[in-house]
Order: structure tokens, then sequence, then C-alpha cells
């Protein structure tokens, strides 16, 4: 999984903005002449979690999104086939990338129902549904319209149609928060695709000058200690998500804007486990001297200990991105004290993280996602002949899971917007909801 800038592979150079628009996964998307290999769920999740239904005019927020799910629960509950009830759930997709028209308008522009009418097929087609029938067909129709009845009654006082549709479900028509409607939707489509549990996440972390990572997927984990990130990398080739907690993407002047001191506020009595990133001309001084002057000339302040104690492995990391610009904004930034505060309801984990019961309940909170969270320390103290760094494998270990739940809910960066630095490297920490 990437969050860095995706263009496809079919897109010739020299296409203007006015031909696509930009993603949520910050692919560049060309609405008129659909690639297949573009079509992504988690855009069309978040678009239509936050897309209005009856243009702004109901009572209260209600998205797209949540008309979809809707649709979807009342074809499960009629026992239509999985292929209806997919077709329910995506029935709008379209509007994600091309947003609707009101009704009295989208008439009298032949042009856009045949703009939409193609991109929904190819939306269709992405996800494996290539023909419907005339029953298939009114089956959708029929349960589009009957929650189209519902949320007018609801939300508007107002009966569409002189005949009352019956369905068998209670639609959920109340105000939701939008993040949760995205996640629902996310969670329906992998429940129908049948792959909810198809992923491959690599988290790593520093340990004693060298490497741990742990890989989750679907069917198995591992847990190794590697000499280079470059080891890593060829070890586990294909996985959707590498996190890593080290800083990428070093500032070179003042106006270089990490992360860092947005999550250090966040973490309130935790923020204290988020160091000062050098600067990338101190990351590559000859000595502890050298880096110091360099960053207060550069930055403005010195450097902690701390700080440069990961110089090294900082510059490891950004030489390597450097070396191997395919790497870049792929192997992406998280801090694993943020991302337990996420995994535990925006509660950081006050427990020192180097003792058992600092341990124990970060365990705790990875079993609620990652059933195994306690065999792969086990195995880690089993393998590796220094075994005394356990709380680098836990660490390591939650960046992995915070990728495979990115794949269901949708990564999320902080800051929203992040920069780049001089060298084409977000400058970012991602996490999830």
């Amino acid at each position: 999984m990437q969050n860095g800038l995706k263009v496809s592979k079919n897109i010739v150079k020299g296409v203007i903005m006015g031909d696509y628009i930009l993603t949520y996964s910050k692919t560049k998307f060309f609405p008129l002449e659909p690639i297949l290999e573009d079509i992504n769920i988690l855009d069309i999740a978040h678009a239509l979690s936050l897309m209005t239904r009856a243009n702004g005019h109901f009572k209260h927020f209600y998205s797209v999104a949540q008309h979809s799910i809707n649709c979807f629960r009342e074809a499960e509950s009629r026992g239509y086939s999985k292929k209806v009830q997919l077709c329910c759930l995506l029935h709008d997709a379209s509007e994600s990338y091309i947003s609707d028209i009101t009704r009295p308008v989208k008439k009298n522009l032949q042009e856009y129902y045949h703009i939409e009418a193609r991109l929904q097929s190819s939306i269709f087609e992405r996800y494996g549904i290539t023909r419907l029938n005339e029953d298939e067909e009114k089956q959708i129709s029929d349960v589009d319209d009957a929650m189209l009845y519902y949320e007018f009654l609801e939300l508007m006082g107002n009966e569409i149609f002189d005949i009352v549709p019956l369905i068998n479900t209670k639609p959920d028509l109340s105000e939701r928060v939008f993040s949760s409607v995205e996640k629902e939707f996310i969670s329906s489509f992998n429940k129908l695709m049948g792959h909810q549990s198809d992923y491959s996440c690599i988290g790593i972390d520093a340990c004693n000058g060298k490497w741990v990572a742990v890989h989750i997927s679907n069917c198995e984990f591992d847990v190794r200690k590697f000499s280079t990130i470059d080891e890593i990398c060829d070890a586990y080739p294909n996985c959707d998500s590498y996190i890593i907690d080290i800083p990428i993407g070093l500032p070179e002047s003042k106006a270089d804007l990490r992360p860092d001191l947005l999550v250090k506020k966040l973490l309130g009595k935790k923020g204290s486990s988020i160091f000062e990133v050098p600067c990338r001309q101190a990351i590559y001084s000859e000595n502890k001297v050298d880096a110091r002057n360099h960053n207060i000339e550069v930055m403005g302040k010195s450097l902690s200990e701390q700080s440069l104690g990961i110089a090294k492995a900082i510059k490891q990391i950004d030489e390597f991105l450097l070396k191997k610009p395919k790497w870049k904004n792929k192997l992406v930034e998280s801090h694993p004290e943020f991302c337990f505060s996420k995994l535990n309801n925006d509660r950081p984990i006050l427990e020192d993280k180097k003792t058992p019961a600092g341990q124990n309940a970060r365990l705790d909170v990875l079993r609620r996602y990652y059933p195994h969270a306690n065999q792969i320390v086990e195995k880690f103290l089993a393998d590796v002949p220094y075994r005394k760094k356990t709380d680098d494998v836990i660490d390591a270990m939650c960046l992995a899971v915070i990728g495979k739940e990115m794949i269901e809910k949708g990564i999320k960066t902080i800051p929203e917007n992040p920069a780049q630095d001089s060298r084409g490297i977000i400058m970012q920490m991602v996490y999830v909801e």
C-alpha cells in the first residue's frame, strides 16, 4: 500500500489537471476514460461517506455511503444473490468520481448519463460484475427506490410514492460520523468479496543496531532480525504495507515541516517518546559535534543525545530511499506509541514499554486486532539470540497491525496534507482511526 502520488502506467505524459481528478489515495483518476486498475474501494468509500444525499436538503447529514449500506442490507435480507448485494452496495459508486446532479438538471444533460453509465460499468467490472440480467436490474432498482421512499419520509417528511414499498429491514437513517460509515462500507465490501482477511503487512523497528521486522498475513506470521533495511525489503518484496518507526523525510530548512510536534501534542504525557528529528545536513555529519553545529545552523536548535542516538538508523533509511526510489513513499513512517493510542480508542498507554506491565498492556491491545500477538513474541524469544529487547518486537508488531487495519479502514496521515522534503519524500506519520 503506497501513500504517495500514484499514476497509472497507462497514462501518457503531457496531460493537464483538467483531464483528471486527484483521489483520496493520491491517484490521478481520469473519469472520462477510467482505467480499471485505478478504481480503488478506499477512494469510493471515503468519498461517498462525505457526500450527502438529496443534495444536502435532508434534516441532517446522511451520506451516499450510508444509503448504499442500507441498500446492501435490504438486498441481503431479501435473500438476493451476493452479486446483487454487491451491486446494491456499489450502485452509486460512480458519484465518488463525478459527483451527482439533481434529477431536474440531469435529465437535460444526456452526456452526463453516458459518462455515468460508462464509469459505473467500469466499477462493476473492476469488482467482477460484467453483466446483469433484467431480473437482477429490477431487484437493484426496487431496493434503491424503497430506500429512497423511507429516506424522504423520515428525513424530509414527504411521501414520494403513492404505493408504500415494503422492506424487510429497518434502515439506519440516523446522523452518523462519516468515518464510521466509511469503515462499515469497506467492511461490507470485504465481506461480499470474501477477502476481509486478505492482507500482508510489515512492521519494522530499530533493535540494537539492527532491525526487527514483524510480518503478518491472513495465513501466517514471521518475526526476524535483519542487518539492513535492504534485507527486509528483499525478504518481503510484495506486501501491502511497510511501516517503520524511524523518521522518513528530513528537513533541510526551518520551512520543512515534519509531523513530530503535532504527534507529540496528541500523545500528551507520552509525548516525551517523540524525539527531535535532525536535519539532513546533521545526519550526514561525520561526528556529534558537527551534527549539533549543523542543526543549530539550519534549524536554530541543538540535538539531544536521544536524537543523535538514532542518527545512524535515520541515515541508513534515507540512503536506502535515495538509492532505491521505488520505495519512496512505499516504506512509510509511523510511531508505535501514537499507533497504540489509536488502537486503544485515543488513549495512550502510560506504562513504560520496557516493563512487564507496559508490555502486557500493549499486548492486550494488540490481541484485540491480531489474536496471535503473544505467539509472535514467543517466536522472537525462541529464535533470536539476543532476547532482551522484547519491547522492540512489540513496537514492530504494532506497526504491522496498523497496516492490517489500514487495508480495511483506510489510511490517515499527520498532517492531513503532508509536504515533501527536497528529495521528494513525504514527511508524515501514518495511522488509522
